[in-house]
């Protein structure tokens, strides 16, 4: 019997997907395993958690946080200016927004994106039982120094442990654009996940955190492609982007970092260098025993609270641009 070619194309797909999920959670450590857990233990100082502001305006934030009596100054953002992407090693670990992020964030809000939201696209590297979930769990102690970002905690609470639907094992650029890679219980037939995810999350921001499952069959102009059409999406609805650079280089070339920078580029979106955040820890803050694709303890520490001084940064940002509309 003659197997038609549509035939084959849907049986090689379903087998690399089956093989980037295998790969990822053969090698990704679960919370039970011997190996310690990638998030940091319960702290014994716990910050007292406060209920979500979804009342509040961010005006009344600002005109509270502008109050405090503390010795600690705040970060404030560079101004933006726009690298070239050859240099994307060079580029800043906390982003600033562009003139064109400030009105997509404005578009948001009149389309009615929740301001108190943020969501992640990504493998299960991304996954809050790793990634961000100890700030809405309390198994987090904030330095003296970092007392600041403890707003932002409260200001996007709840966001911490959302499970994304466009967050799986061996998730990749182009998997988020397959409906097959989405929730068929909550996606409507055939919506692409990355569309899913912001009808049912509703937010103003999503970090972009992939790369690590590439393909090798995928060149960095069809991967380009991928990102691209993603951020177009999210633009569409009213939704930042944000892009993230990683510590790995399993591709060899570190051409996945190359191109979010190129896409952050082409789109004038934010880029989260995670990769400038690691490259002072030993081995990039990656495992060895491994093959230099996840993360240990260390470079946990530093994705998590580097993704918290992200948010944190985003947000005074934005809110400027909404005292500004008030």
């Amino acid at each position: 019997m003659k197997i038609s070619q549509n035939t084959w194309n849907y049986l090689l797909m379903f087998l690399l997907i089956a093989l980037m999920i295998s790969g990822c959670s053969g090698i990704f450590p679960s919370p039970q395993a011997e190996t310690p857990s990638p998030t940091p233990p319960p702290s014994t100082q716990m910050a007292t958690q406060v209920p979500k502001p979804t009342e509040t305006k961010m005006a009344e934030i600002s005109e509270t946080e502008s109050t405090k009596d503390t010795s600690t100054p705040v970060p404030t953002a560079t101004p933006y200016v726009q690298l070239g992407p050859d240099d994307w090693q060079t580029w800043p670990i906390i982003p600033s927004l562009s003139p064109e992020m400030m009105e997509v964030y404005q578009r948001g809000l009149e389309l009615g994106r929740d301001p108190h939201v943020f969501s992640v696209i990504g493998d299960c590297q991304s996954s809050p039982t790793y990634f961000l979930s100890i700030y809405d769990e309390g198994r987090y102690t904030l330095s003296e120094d970092k007392a600041y970002l403890q707003d932002t905690i409260v200001w996007y609470a709840g966001s911490f442990s959302h499970l994304s639907i466009t967050v799986k094992n061996g998730m990749t650029a182009s998997g988020v654009l397959n409906p097959m890679w989405g929730d068929n219980e909550l996606c409507e037939s055939r919506e692409v996940p990355v569309t899913c995810e912001v009808q049912m999350s509703n937010p103003t921001l999503v970090i972009i955190s992939l790369g690590t499952n590439w393909l090798p069959a995928t060149s960095y102009e069809q991967y380009v492609h991928y990102l691209s059409e993603i951020v177009n999406i999210l633009l569409t609805h009213g939704v930042i982007p944000v892009l993230s650079t990683k510590a790995d280089n399993v591709e060899g070339d570190y051409s996945r970092n190359l191109a979010m920078a190129q896409v952050a580029y082409d789109y004038s979106v934010p880029l989260w260098n995670f990769w400038a955040a690691t490259k002072d820890l030993p081995n990039h803050g990656l495992d060895q025993s491994r093959d230099n694709v996840y993360l240990v303890r260390d470079g946990w520490d530093v994705r998590n609270q580097s993704a918290l001084e992200l948010l944190d940064s985003l947000r005074r940002q934005l809110m400027t641009i909404d005292l500004r509309t008030e």
